[in-house]
Formats: C-alpha cells, structure tokens, sequence
C-alpha cells in the first residue's frame, strides 16, 4: 500500500473522531441528564417487573403445586 492510500486511510478513520465536540453546551448536558434519569427509570421498572413475575410464579407454584 502507498503511502498517500495510507494516510487517506488514516484521515478517513481519524476525521470522525475529530469532529466530536467535548464541549457539550447546556442543552446537550440537559439531554444526557434526560436519557440518564430515563434508562434509570427502565432498569428499576424491569427490576420490578422481575420481582412481579417471581411473586407471581411463587404464588402459582404454592397453590397448583406445579412449575407455572
């Protein structure tokens, strides 16, 4: 490979990376603090929803004394 494919190569990879903004304004902190406080709410729905289920296998299991 030559050496201009190889730096066309790199430039390519590269060039993504260095058009990500570190310097994320108030509206962009705002959206993550959004996201972050919506995938904590759906872990501990299904963490619930987890709990539910068990209660409820238990429960049918004790009365029909059978795996439901």
């Amino acid at each position: 490979m030559t050496i201009l494919k190889s730096a066309l190569i790199i430039l390519c990879l590269a060039f993504p990376l260095a058009a990500c903004d570190s310097n994320d304004g108030k509206a962009e902190q705002l959206g993550e603090k959004i996201d972050n406080a919506g995938n904590e709410a759906r872990d501990k729905l299904d963490d619930a929803a987890d709990e539910v289920k068990d209660g409820v296998e238990d429960a049918c299991e004790k009365a029909t004394d059978k795996n439901c």
